[in-house]
């Protein structure tokens, strides 16, 4: 088995489906894929030690107050302000696996010297951009790539709730999907507490589309998401499968959302 450590005993570590909860019946906190997969030991740490004890009770995990060098894989899923301290920590540990939120740091310039660092180590970093671990996503880009729905006409995205945390999950989607962006328009409104959030993808001979509106459920398909992070975390470990995404994907996605909030200026 190996050791894991979860930094950040809040929603994504541990609190999104705890039971009892409107989601206890999905898999979408790192505790409870973690919990549920034979291959990890799993311990929790956060800096409030009300929250950590709160979650080692929740999954009956172990817990730690200190982030110690006897962890195989470290995963971050703090708020996103504490990324890249938490990074440049753990990169001293020669882990097996770093495993974090997105976005990777919030700047461009903390996120490549994040992704050189690990490179330099040889430590891998994988990033936890939701849509390239889905299966009805990754058959959605198989198809694509075979030439089902022919040439792509047009991608429009429209979302709300901030550049960082929210567009690069956007921008992210488009490079899994389709490399970089080619030419396009921004519209931007101002914010708004409403939720927004739609794809659509206009291809010659297919037409796909996801949203989700207000109150609108998430579609069914990202129900057990965390489930497929570590699963291909797992599959790295132990026969040296790629990571569905990386450091450098992430740094990637980072960047064009900055270039395009520059655009949008």
């Amino acid at each position: 088995m190996y050791n894991a450590l979860i930094i950040g005993a809040g929603n994504m570590g541990a609190l999104n489906d705890a039971p009892g909860s409107y989601n206890e019946y999905k898999i979408i906190s790192y505790a409870h894929a973690l919990k549920l997969h034979k291959g990890f030991e799993t311990t929790i740490y956060d800096h409030k030690e009300e929250n950590m004890k709160k979650a080692s009770d929740i999954w009956d995990m172990s817990w730690s107050n200190k982030i110690k060098k006897d962890y195989d894989v470290y995963i971050i899923a703090t708020p996103d302000n504490c990324h890249y301290e938490y990074l440049k920590q753990v990169a001293e540990y020669k882990a097996k696996l770093v495993i974090c939120e997105k976005p990777l740091c919030e700047t461009v310039e903390q996120s490549r010297e994040i992704v050189q660092l690990y490179k330099d180590k040889g430590i891998p970093l994988m990033v936890d951009y939701t849509r390239r671990f889905i299966p009805e996503l990754q058959e959605l880009k198989r198809r694509y790539d075979n030439g089902e729905f022919g040439r792509l006409i047009t991608a429009n995205y429209v979302f709300n709730r901030g550049w960082l945390h929210t567009g690069t999950h956007i921008t992210d989607f488009h490079n899994f999907m389709f490399g970089d962006f080619g030419k396009g328009k921004i519209l931007e409104i101002k914010d708004t507490d409403y939720r927004i959030w739609q794809i659509q993808l206009l291809f010659e001979e297919y037409i796909w589309q996801e949203q989700r509106i207000g109150d609108m459920e998430v579609p069914k398909y990202y129900d057990h998401h965390m489930k497929y992070v570590i699963e291909n975390a797992f599959e790295f470990l132990e026969e040296g499968k790629p990571l569905l995404c990386t450091g450098e994907d992430a740094l990637k996605s980072l960047e064009m959302v900055y270039k395009l909030k520059e655009e949008c200026a």
